[in-house]
Parts: structure tokens; sequence; C-alpha cells
């Protein structure tokens, strides 16, 4: 496992992006600032100096991303447990790629590659945010010190904890890929929830049943599960 630390940088997704036939499997690039940090569909993310945990890792490992469905989401659960041994009580998982404690964002993950080559994996987790009142949100937002009654976290103490409880994990992952069926089950912040997705270019609408064992979301449309 390496970890590159950076004050300063465009975006960590990016560079791994730019760099990775350079790295090995499980490198970890991590920054203070982010001057063009996005989400999915090249939204941008914001985040002030400090303000958040801004951490990308590098998968390599054929295995992995022959697997490469699961991998977001596997991401979403070992954070949610990260924050839970935080004493964050109503954290779930927004399929396919947000954290949500009651009803307001904290953490972003976005999966970004190459099959067969590479993979990377980019978290965006507030921590030291105490409004969000200056950016326009699609949705409402929240902060490890909003949750904790205004306790600020040392950016780098939580970077390097929580890469270890993600390094850990692939490290020792013995490809049992239902290993979080149930868990994120439990944790599935649109369950029972009327959405529209768009799969392969059909558009799907109606209540959220469950997430099944391959990280697919279940709709049911009125007349079947989709």
């Amino acid at each position: 496992m390496r970890h590159l630390k950076f004050k300063e940088i465009d975006s960590t997704n990016t560079y791994l992006k730019r760099e990775y036939q350079n790295f090995d499997n499980l490198t970890f690039v991590s920054t203070s600032f982010q001057t063009n940090g996005h989400g999915r569909f090249s939204r941008e993310w914001f985040a002030k100096e400090d303000e958040s945990l801004l951490l990308s890792y590098l998968i390599k490992d054929r295995s992995l991303i022959d697997n490469f469905s699961y991998i977001s989401m596997f991401t979403a659960a070992l954070i949610v447990k990260y924050l839970e041994d935080k004493g964050i009580k109503n954290v779930a998982i927004k399929w396919p790629n947000d954290i949500y404690v009651d009803g307001s964002k904290i953490c972003g993950i976005l999966l970004e590659g190459e099959i067969p080559h590479y993979l990377v994996v980019g978290i965006g987790l507030n921590l030291n945010q105490s409004n969000f009142n200056n950016f326009n949100l699609r949705h409402p937002a929240t902060s490890l010190k909003m949750l904790s009654n205004g306790k600020n976290y040392s950016q780098e103490d939580e970077t390097k904890s929580l890469i270890n409880v993600i390094n850990s994990f692939w490290d020792n992952f013995s490809n049992d890929w239902h290993v979080f069926d149930n868990f994120i089950k439990n944790h599935n912040y649109l369950k029972n929830m009327r959405v529209k997705v768009t799969n392969q270019a059909i558009k799907i609408e109606g209540i959220v049943e469950d997430i099944d064992s391959e990280c697919n979301l279940l709709i049911n449309n009125g007349k079947e599960i989709v």
C-alpha cells in the first residue's frame, strides 16, 4: 500500500487516471484541497481547504476489476461502518454512490477508469463544514462536525484511518462478493421510495423494493420487479 499526500491538486481521481501506469494496486492519493473536484456526470464537488476528506485509490487487481459493479457499493459499506464506529446514527447508502445521514448527504463516491486496465475510486467526505448555505447544492448536506456538536476533525488523521479501513479490507479480501449482502440491504436509503432511473437508455420509474446480491437496485414499476 502506498499513500501520496498533496497540499493542493486538481483532483485526486484525475491524478490517478493520469498516472495509473506508474502505480501499483491499492495506491492511495489524498489532498487538502482540490482545484477541480468533480462528482458523477462532471458535477462540481465543493470543498474548502481542510474541510473535507478528499481521497482516491487505485485498483489494478484484475479479479476486482472484473467485478467492478460491486466496488462502489462495497466502498460505501466500509465508509458507513467507519461512520457508525464514530457513533454516527441513521447512516444509509443512497444507491449507487452516496452516503446520507438523516436525509442529508455526507459523502460521495465516484468510480472512474478504463476496464480492464484500472479503476479509480474517489471519496469526498464532509468533515468540518459548519453550513452549506453558500453552495448551490442539489440535495441537503451535512458533515461530521455538524453531527458531533461542533467537534473539529483532523483531515490528516481521518484520512489515515479511512485508508487503513479500506486497504485492510481489500488486502485481505477473499473474493466473497456476498460479504455485504445483508449490510447493504439494511442500509438502503432508497427503500420504499419512488425513483426514476435510466438503465441502458431504458427509463424505469417505481418504488424501490431492495438491492440484490449483485448490487443492482430492484424497482417495482407496478407490473414487475425490474
